[in-house]
C-alpha cells in the first residue's frame, strides 16, 4: 500500500493486485491490534539477516522520522509511549484506513483489483513484467513484490511471493526461511506445572554449548514452553539451531536484579534466619508460588520439611535454578504462530533501491527479504521504509507499476 502510494504521488499509473478479498488485512493484527508502526530507537542493530551485516543505508533513506511525516501527510494522529509510536486511536484500523483512504483519494492513479492471486512472473526481452493471475495476465513496466512472508498466512502471507521470485528463473538465492518473534516449545513436559505463570527476568540461548543472545523482561511460561517479548527477540536463532539439527536450550534467570553471587549470599543468609520453617512458607514471597513449588520438587526437597534440615548439595541446586534454571528447547512453534519470518530473498540480490540486480525491472519489499526486525515497530518500519523507497523509483524509471 505504501508502495502505491509513492508510485502515485511520483506521477506512476499503479495497479495493486491483491490476492485475497481486501488489502491490508495484516495491519489490523499487528501490535495486538494497537499497530506500534515504528520506533524512535532505530539503527541496524535492531534487525537481524543472514545476508546484511547493516541496513542503515536503507533507514537514511526513509526513516523514523519520514514514516511519522508520511502519516502526517494522511492526517493520521500519533503518540509515542517510551519512544513506540502508536496511532492516537491505539487502532490498527487507523493505520490501514489512513492508507486506503489515501489510495482512494489518489483516483484514476491507483486501481486495486481483489482477488487476483499472482501465480508466475515472466521478465520479458524489453524489460517489461508479465504477471500470471490465473487465466488472465498483466504486463507492468515494474513490479513490486510486496506479499509478506509465511508468517501468519490466514492474513494472505502464504509463501507464495518466493514461489514468484523462482519463477522468474534468474538463479536469485532465497536464504531459509524460519519462523521468527515466535513462541518456543521444550521438551519438559512438567512445565504444565507453571502455565499460565508471567515473571520478569532474562532468558539466554545456547546453541551448540555456546550462548547465541540475551534478552530480558517479562517472560511467559506456557504448558509447552516459553513466551514473552524477550523470548520472541531470541526465537530466530533458535530457529535455525533447529532446523540445524544442533542442541537448543535457554537458560533463565528469574532474580536478574541480583547477581548470582549475592543471591547465594542471600540465599543462605535467608536459610540460617528461617531454619526452624518449612520449605513451604520458607519459599512466600520469592517468586510465583507455583514456580517455588516445582524448583523445590526438581531439587528433591519436600514442602513440609524444615529448610534448616535440607542438606547443602540440595539447597545448592535449589538455590541454582533461580539463577540458571535450563530448558531444552524442541522446535518453533509453526508459520501460524509467527509474527514475522527469518530469512527471504538475500540482500546481494537487490540494489540500493530494492531493484533485483538480474531481474531490475522487479522489486522486492517487505518480509520476503531476508531481513526481520526485533519486536517494537522494526517490521512495520521495514515494510515502509522498503515500500515507499522501491515505489519512488520503480515510478521514476517506468509509467505502470
Amino acid at each position: 500500500m505504501i508502495a502505491a502510494v509513492s508510485a502515485a504521488r511520483e506521477g506512476a499509473s499503479v495497479t495493486v493486485l491483491e490476492g485475497g478479498d481486501r488489502i491490508g488485512k495484516k495491519i489490523l493484527v499487528t501490535g495486538n491490534g494497537k499497530c506500534n508502526f515504528t520506533n524512535q530507537y532505530m539503527n541496524s542493530s535492531c534487525f537481524r539477516s543472514n545476508t546484511a551485516a547493516d541496513v542503515s543505508g536503507y533507514l537514511a533513506q526513509f526513516g523514523v522520522e519520514d514514516t511519522l511525516d508520511f502519516f502526517a501527510s494522511l492526517q493520521m494522529l500519533y503518540k509515542s509511549k517510551n519512544g513506540y509510536y502508536y496511532p492516537a486511536s491505539e487502532q490498527a484500523s487507523t493505520v490501514l484506513d489512513a492508507l486506503r483512504y489515501e489510495i482512494e483519494a489518489l483516483g484514476e492513479r491507483i486501481l486495486v483489483l481483489t482477488d487476483k492471486k499472482a501465480r508466475a512472473l515472466t521478465y520479458q526481452q524489453d524489460g517489461s513484467v508479465k504477471v500470471q493471475c490465473g487465466t488472465e495476465h498483466f504486463v507492468f513496466d515494474r513490479v513490486i513484490l510486496a506479499c509478506g512472508s509465511k508468517a501468519s498466512p490466514k492474513t494472505g502471507s502464504d509463501g507464495s511471493g518466493y514461489q514468484l521470485l523462482r519463477s522468474l528463473k534468474c538463479g536469485c538465492r532465497i536464504e531459509e526461511v524460519v519462523p521468527a518473534l515466535v513462541q518456543l516449545r521444550c521438551k519438559e513436559n512438567y512445565l504444565k506445572s507453571v502455565a499460565g505463570v508471567r515473571t520478569e527476568g532474562s532468558i539466554s540461548l545456547w546453541i551448540g554449548g555456546k550462548e547465541k543472545a540475551v534478552e530480558a523482561g517479562e517472560i511467559q511460561l506456557t504448558d509447552y514452553g516459553v513466551s514473552g517479548i524477550p523470548v520472541f527477540q531470541i526465537s530466530r536463532y533458535a530457529s535455525y539451531g533447529c532446523l540445524e539439527g544442533k542442541m537448543v536450550q535457554v537458560r533463565l534467570d528469574l532474580m536478574p536484579h541480583m547477581d548470582k553471587a549475592a543471591f547465594v549470599e542471600y540465599m543462605c543468609g535467608r536459610k540460617e534466619k528461617l531454619a526452624d520453617r518449612t520449605v513451604e512458607k520458607f519459599c512466600a514471597g520469592l517468586l510465583n508460588k507455583k514456580i517455588c513449588l516445582l524448583f523445590s520438587k526438581m531439587a528433591g526437597l519436600s514442602q513440609e520439611q524444615r529448610i534448616g534440615s535440607v542438606a547443602d548439595r540440595q539447597f545448592s541446586q535449589f538455590v541454582n535454578l533461580f539463577k540458571e534454571w535450563c530448558l531444552t528447547v524442541d522446535k518453533p512453534n509453526g508459520f501460524d504462530m509467527a509474527q514475522v519470518c527469518a530469512g527471504g530473498l538475500s540482500m546481494t540480490e537487490i540494489d540500493e533501491h530494492f531493484a533485483m540486480k538480474k531481474c531490475p525491472s522487479v522489486y522486492v519489499v517487505g518480509e520476503l527479504l531476508d531481513v526481520d526486525g526485533m519486536c517494537g515497530g522494526y517490521n512495520l518500519q521495514w515494510a515502509w521504509t522498503s515500500g515507499y523507497i522501491a515505489g519512488q523509483h520503480a515510478a521514476c524509471e517506468g509509467k505502470s507499476v
